[in-house]
């Protein structure tokens, strides 16, 4: 009897610690979010809708416990006109919440809305998980990719009876709001309105509330429209017609006229007008606006605001956000800088970028507001790509930003008017090459520098180090270094040992100038079909010092 009662003991203990581990089993959430072109409407308050969500989702749904699995589908963020343009840009995996203010920070809306192969997707991602598992469709437009995602919805429900599709409509007309509420109802949710940042706040509050203690949104109190009376009005109708609207420009003081601006859909990217007129007259509609400054200076920008026409009215589009490169007095035109979005691959070649801004001029000139990196080439031949850090442009202003710091580049009046390469590499690795003397610009930091006299009779040496701070140009004079006079001749190469590093440097078939940073070397000679040997044990040369060593 002893071991029957520690055998059902046993059993007990068991399925004690089961159902234990079955009540803290922590739900599964994958959240979508629209970032289709049309996110860069206006809400009420004139503020971006993409800035408002990510305010609201950073702050929401990033609070969501570590416990819980979290992830985030994206759509419409990469491409126009592709109803592909859908990507899980976190997994949903535990913690996946406290990257989501990071990743939707980086999203820039430019596509299409495929609500129903996003669903799928999420609901692909969610298949095979035993508890609880939701998803939440944020979106401020209809489905444009001729899915049915009602359909999708009822499908998803029918296939995992633990899921819930909660939905919130985000500045939605009717017919939006028809179909969303319909997502919602098949999948066993809950629809939510939201027309502004508190609205959306306040739907967002509530799901992931319900998701972090696992109860069922209450269902909203619900609406009830009085049937109208239909008078009779016999056989004669009259229909009304919407006319066209204009769009005019409203350009600051510091721009002007540009070579010329288009309007296009704000998903598909079709051009509807194009024209260099200061207004221009289209259907009612919500459009974006593409911006090309110069024939021969620019590129064409993207200007994200939405601009909403109505019928027999005029609507103004700003143009009032620039930025204005400063830089010293009689510095020649750039080659190209550019502005990349936060998170665009810089690695890229500059012309395979998608640059939210691409100029070659020190104009002011208009540009998205948002966060960036700014890169600069100023030569196309004599200067390579810098990565000059962070910029933040505000809505609504011109942004002149001094460029006033890097090095000033020098070398000795010995190594001619040319040298191949001087080449500085930043602590993290970048490397910007230069050929010339005069201002280069670098972000801030500590870079290890080497010069590179010739092409192929010299091997780059070194030149210690420079450091560019917040303001001002560091003086990286490149003037120390060795000079052979010998009448000594044939093949040979001649090598300098820096003696604290081991670094070599290497000149060959000539004696000089050899140019070297300040330090202790010995020097080696290796003619042609000897061994090599040494000829100076140890030298020292001293910042700025030239030496010449008879031989």
């Amino acid at each position: 009897m002893k071991s029957l009662t520690l055998k059902a003991l046993s059993v007990g203990l068991v399925m004690t610690a089961s159902l234990s581990m079955q009540a803290e089993a922590e739900p599964t959430s994958m959240f979508i979010l629209d970032a289709s072109g049309s996110m860069w409407g206006r809400l009420p308050d004139n503020q971006m809708k993409i800035v408002a969500a990510r305010d609201a989702m950073s702050e929401l749904v990033g609070a969501l416990p570590g416990s819980i699995s979290t992830g985030l589908i994206a759509y419409g963020h990469r491409r126009k006109d592709d109803c592909g343009d859908i990507e899980v840009v976190q997994e949903a995996t535990l913690g996946g919440s406290s990257n989501i203010a990071e990743i939707i920070a980086s999203l820039q809306p430019r596509g299409k809305t495929p609500i129903s192969d996003a669903l799928k997707l999420a609901g692909e991602k969610l298949t095979g998980i035993e508890d609880q598992t939701t998803i939440v469709l944020v979106s401020d437009g209809i489905e444009t990719c001729e899915g049915d995602p009602c359909a999708v919805a009822e499908a998803l429900a029918t296939s995992q009876a633990n899921l819930n599709i909660h939905v919130i409509g985000y500045a939605v007309d009717q017919p939006t709001r028809t179909q969303l509420q319909c997502v919602a109802d098949k999948g066993n949710g809950q629809y939510f309105t939201a027309d502004d940042l508190g609205g959306l706040k306040n739907a967002l509050a509530k799901v992931t509330e319900s998701i972090r203690t696992a109860e069922p949104i209450a269902a909203p109190e619900p609406i009830i429209v009085a049937t109208p009376e239909v008078a009779d009005t016999g056989n004669a109708i009259t229909i009304q017609i919407a006319g066209p609207g204009t769009i005019r420009l409203d350009m600051a003081d510091w721009t002007q006229a540009p070579k010329y601006w288009k309007i296009l859909d704000p998903e598909t990217g079709e051009e509807i007008a194009k024209t260099n007129e200061n207004e221009v007259s289209v259907m009612p509609g919500d459009y974006q606006l593409a911006w090309r400054h110069l024939e021969h200076g620019a590129e064409e920008v993207m200007l994200p605001q939405i601009v909403t026409v109505e019928s027999g009215k005029v609507t103004d589009a700003p143009i009032k956000t620039g930025l204005q490169l400063v830089p010293p007095a009689e510095t020649e035109r750039p080659y190209y800088w550019q502005l990349l979005p936060e998170g665009a691959k810089v690695k890229k070649s500059f012309r395979g970028r998608d640059a939210a801004a691409w100029y070659w001029v020190w104009d002011a000139v208009p540009v998205p507001a948002g966060t960036y990196t700014l890169l600069i080439r100023q030569s196309e031949h004599d200067h390579s790509e810098a990565n000059l850090g962070r910029v933040v442009l505000e809505e609504g202003q011109l942004q002149q930003l001094p460029l006033d710091q890097g090095v000033n580049v020098a070398w000795n009046t010995a190594w001619g008017d040319d040298v191949y390469d001087i080449i500085f590499t930043h602590e993290n690795g970048d490397q910007i090459k230069t050929d010339t003397q005069g201002p280069l610009f670098l972000a801030p930091g500590k870079y290890s520098v080497a010069l590179r006299l010739t092409e192929h009779g010299h091997r780059a040496a070194p030149f210690g180090t420079v450091e560019v701070t917040e303001t001002g140009f560091a003086d990286a004079m490149l003037t120390s270094g060795i000079t052979f006079e010998t009448a000594i001749e044939g093949k040979f190469k001649l090598i300098a040992k820096d003696l604290d590093t081991g670094e070599e440097a290497t000149m060959t078939n000539r004696w000089g100038p050899m140019p070297l940073g300040a330090g202790r070397y010995s020097f080696d000679l290796h003619l042609e079909g000897n061994k090599r040997q040494t000829i100076v044990p140890e030298l020292e040369i001293k910042p700025g010092q030239f030496i010449t060593a008879k031989m």
